[in-house]
């Protein structure tokens, strides 16, 4: 059984023509011991944007450069040293958040399809926060 809220909501998404699929969806691995990575993740596509949001428990130590990427490498391939190199990895965004909630769009540019990994990566000091699977 539905509940009213969620009626609501699909009644709503009908009514304007917005229909969203979560196409993986994942906890964050962290990388390092000496770094804060941790909370949830998911992707989520609609007719027009596919986005990566970070769950309400997501936390991260700052860093000056992090930003997120997908690799055709799976998560154990990858380190600090290769990370923007091993699985051809492409840029999704910068980083706005270290805390809670936050929601990024994923260029229509990339198929994420094609991906095995999900990143987030300190460019300027070259060290690998963390990433999970795209699953």
């Amino acid at each position: 059984m539905l509940k009213p809220l969620k009626v609501i909501l699909l009644l709503l998404s009908f009514s304007f023509g917005i229909t969203q699929e979560v196409v993986y969806k994942g906890e964050w691995d962290n990388y390092s011991r000496w770094t804060t990575f941790e909370g949830s993740w998911q992707i989520v596509k609609s007719e027009e944007k596919q986005e990566i949001i970070f769950g309400d428990d997501f936390e991260a130590k700052k860093a000056p450069d992090l930003k997120i990427f997908f690799s055709k490498a799976s998560l154990d391939d990858i380190t600090s040293k290769n990370a923007l190199k091993a699985g051809e990895p492409v840029f999704v965004a910068k980083l706005a958040s270290y805390k809670g909630k936050a929601t990024y769009t994923i260029p229509s540019s990339i198929d994420i399809t094609k991906y095995k990994t999900v990143i987030v990566h300190c460019e300027e000091y070259s060290k690998l926060w963390g990433g999970s699977p795209l699953k």
